[in-house]
């Protein structure tokens, strides 16, 4: 068995930011003459989630109406008040990346660290319009997506 991995270094530019990666996981079973097998793609992140789905304009605008009526940036969660929370404290009192309770319970919701695809006869299977996309759930900032390729 071959395994064969890649951390791919992004810039999210905002909240709900759909960056595509399909491209770069394409390039890699290619490179890599991958014929059969397994394509992990997964988030290092608790506010980033990977999913697959179409890329079309509308579906993203629906989709950020709906999680930000789902679970609004601006209500109160226990996570962000700093009275109340102490564990995994990495940042300054009144720090985007730090109150992001909105964040943590959208990628929980969405349950959305990794998708895993196939490769059949040197070929990423995925539908007519599917993509896979790092979806950013909390503030622009470097991100990093793990690959990995088993193949026989």
């Amino acid at each position: 068995m071959k395994i064969i991995h890649k951390t791919l270094k992004l810039k999210s530019a905002k909240f709900l930011d759909f960056i595509d990666l399909t491209d770069e996981v394409e390039a890699l079973v290619k490179t890599n003459r991958v014929k059969n097998g397994l394509v992990m793609v997964s988030s290092k992140h608790t506010t980033g989630a990977i999913r697959i789905n179409e890329k079309e304009k509308g579906l993203v605008k629906d989709f950020r109406h709906f999680v930000t009526k789902l679970v609004p940036p601006d209500h109160y969660y226990h996570h962000n008040d700093l009275t109340e929370r102490t564990e995994n404290l990495v940042c300054e009192p009144g720090a985007s990346d730090c109150l992001n309770g909105h964040s943590h319970i959208l990628h929980l919701l969405m349950g959305a660290t990794s998708e895993t695809l196939s490769v059949i006869d040197g070929k990423l299977i995925l539908g007519t319009w599917q993509r896979i996309f790092f979806i950013e759930l909390d503030t622009g900032r470097p991100r990093e997506v793990l690959i990995k390729i088993m193949s026989d």
